[in-house]
């Protein structure tokens, strides 16, 4: 009964301290439990159990290295990511948006919207884009746009691009077709495949062979004063003499 007893408390003990030290601990003890010949095996165990914590080490200084929180890529690879420009929004083609359009970024539209674009980035379009669009800098690439184009600098229209509305910008460059005013504080530039229908105001224009033009243009900065050409017809008619052949 003595016997009995002291053997359940020694299995308890031993429930105990595995529950205590751990499944790593608890394969030592039965290794020492067991046969000499299982120690060279309990060594090698030791040994993997070592080189996986150094393993983990090793990765962790990895990752503590790395400001993404992942280790560095082994080999020489691109990042498929550096070549995408930061703070752009890119609407891909065969996406239709319908709505207004806010932004800080700039924005590429390859689509087709119903709705404005207002940002404070740069714009460009290569779709069909109704409404209004504001910008920095407005580019239109192979696209239909009804609605005006507002832009603190550039407005650049490509030989295969429509506008229908008017542009009021810094320096306008156009090789496409525009029915609308224009209202540039810089240069205007017609290329020769451009057509416009519709008034100029500008500082300066440029026109090369071939553009077409119908409408009232307006050079000048705002500074110009009224000018008198002269030529204007006398108040009072000149008196003739009453007998030419015989003047006094």
């Amino acid at each position: 009964m003595d016997i009995a007893s002291e053997n359940r408390e020694t299995t308890f003990a031993k429930i105990v301290k595995k529950i205590w030290n751990g499944p790593y601990q608890d394969t030592d003890l039965e290794m020492e439990e067991t046969a000499p010949m299982n120690r060279e095996k309990a060594e090698n165990m030791n040994f993997s159990r070592a080189g996986m914590a150094k393993q983990d080490e090793i990765y962790d200084e990895g990752h503590s290295k790395s400001d993404s929180g992942y280790g560095e890529p082994s080999g020489n690879f691109e990042n498929p990511t550096a070549e995408i420009p930061k703070n752009v929004t890119v609407i891909s083609q065969g996406t239709t948006i319908t709505g207004d359009i806010k932004s800080d970024s700039s924005i590429e539209m390859l689509g087709s919207m119903t709705g404005s674009i207002a940002t404070s980035g740069n714009v460009k379009i290569n779709g069909k884009q109704v409404g209004n669009v504001q910008g920095a800098s407005i580019d239109l690439y192979t696209c239909t746009v009804r609605g005006c184009l507002n832009a603190a600098e550039d407005v650049n229209v490509d030989s295969d691009s429509v506008i229908v509305g008017d542009i009021k910008c810094g320096n306008l460059t156009i090789d496409g077709k525009l029915k609308g005013n224009v209202h540039v504080m810089g240069n205007v530039s017609c290329q020769g495949n451009s057509v416009i229908i519709g008034d100029i105001t500008s500082t300066t224009i440029t026109i090369s062979s071939g553009a077409k033009m119908k409408g009232k243009v307006e050079i000048s900065d705002g500074s110009i004063d009224p000018i008198d050409v002269g030529g204007e017809e006398p108040s009072q008619p000149v008196q003739q003499p009453e007998n030419p052949e015989n003047p006094q």
